[in-house]
């Protein structure tokens, strides 16, 4: 087991009301993603995930079990008789003056039900987009394509990578009363006024695709796609930015490049996605060295030739110290690879490209791919060069 730092502030009690809230409160204070109860041989551990790293926080006797998985159920608003079953639910909690969103997940182990609760971020606290780690030149890129009255502009990148808040940050800067914004997702993370959210729901044939169908007859301005998964979805996404929307969409792809090339592999047609793509943005989440105990390092040559770093480039890591709690991180932050889709883009669409093509045409025009932005913020000890080689190969 992990050394339960924080074991001593939050033992489990009788009082399973307060016992929750103490947990709730302790994840929020520290910064907490995630908060997973998860049952186990001996009973129940707690964890949290900070900085995305999980750490134990508590662990459960058993016979207090249930009674936590109730609470939390009665929290979220979701069944807590009948057999143990997939749920999702979400949970609005007050703490220290603000509302604080959590989405919850049930999931059945051979141990008992998984819980895990996400911590949202509030949609304010991304109101000024370089505030997602852009540069000022990807910023602008940005900025001066969501300008513009239609399109489509995709966000790409791993689960966790921060896809959600970069696209809620648009959409905020985006929600005025002039304007008719409206989102499918799956689900829904975040509330926004005045944006008409929908959850899909394929047991009632709401899906992404036919969501979208419907949702164009309600004279929508902007259009905010949770993730294009399929044909039918990227199809009609595409001749709604084509007819007059602005579409935000996210779609998994490992850079920029491969979502132009996962259109295509999609038979989306090459004169439909030229017409469309204004814009395609990848990115990852960096875990930020802590400044207070910054030093430099050499790290090992097999790291440096691997991440191809500049023969004069000098190299940061954080130690550990009470600032960051010993961990030598302190945060994420983003980093991204903005591709604007250029008239040279355009043509090399219609001739079957690779994503390799594609991204070495974005680079003659001044993208910096992942790994570039990446070794530039190792440059300035931001992060470290396993972060590089972690977040880039």
């Amino acid at each position: 087991m992990q050394n339960l730092t924080t074991a001593q502030r939050i033992r489990p009690s009788g009082d399973i009301v307060n016992f929750v809230d103490r947990i709730i409160k302790t994840a929020i204070d520290e910064g907490a993603s995630d908060i997973h109860f998860q049952p186990n041989r001996e009973g129940m551990i707690v964890r949290f995930r900070v900085d995305g790293i999980l750490k134990i926080v508590s662990e459960v006797p058993p016979d207090i079990i249930q009674s936590i998985n109730a609470r939390i159920k009665i929290m979220a608003q979701l069944d807590t008789t009948g057999l143990p079953r997939p749920q999702e639910g979400n949970i609005k909690y007050m703490h220290k003056d603000r509302s604080v969103d959590m989405r919850v997940s049930i999931f059945p182990t051979s141990y008992g039900e998984c819980i895990v609760l996400r911590i949202l971020e509030s949609v304010k606290q991304y109101e000024n987009i370089e505030k997602l780690g852009l540069s000022k030149e990807q910023a602008v890129l940005i900025e001066e394509t969501i300008k513009k009255p239609y399109g489509l502009v995709l966000v790409t990148g791993p689960t966790g990578s921060g896809k959600s808040t970069t696209l809620f940050t648009i959409i905020s800067k985006l929600n005025e009363v002039g304007r008719s914004l409206m989102t499918l997702e799956d689900p829904i993370e975040r509330k926004v006024d005045m944006v008409r959210q929908t959850q899909i729901n394929p047991d009632i044939g709401l899906t992404f695709a036919s969501g979208l169908r419907y949702l164009l007859r309600q004279d929508p301005d902007i259009i905010m796609v949770g993730e294009i998964r399929d044909k039918d979805t990227a199809q009609i996404a595409v001749e709604a930015a084509i007819t007059g929307q602005l579409v935000f969409a996210t779609i998994h792809t490992n850079n920029a490049a491969g979502a132009i090339i996962r259109l295509l592999n999609m038979d989306i047609e090459p004169f439909l996605i030229v017409s469309a793509l204004r814009l395609v943005t990848a990115q990852r989440l960096a875990r930020a060295n802590c400044k207070h105990c910054l030093e430099e390092y050499k790290p090992a040559e097999e790291l440096i030739r691997r991440v191809e770093a500049p023969e004069d480039m000098k190299f940061f890591h954080s130690t550990g110290c009470p600032k960051c709690l010993n961990k030598g991180i302190t945060g994420r932050f983003g980093i991204h690879e903005v591709l604007p889709v250029t008239h040279q883009i355009e043509a090399a669409v219609f001739t079957n490209p690779t994503d390799d093509q594609i991204t070495a045409l974005a680079q003659k025009r001044g993208m910096k791919t992942l790994r570039e932005v990446a070794l530039e913020k190792a440059r300035k000890g931001l992060i470290t060069i396993e972060e590089v080689l972690r977040l880039t190969e």
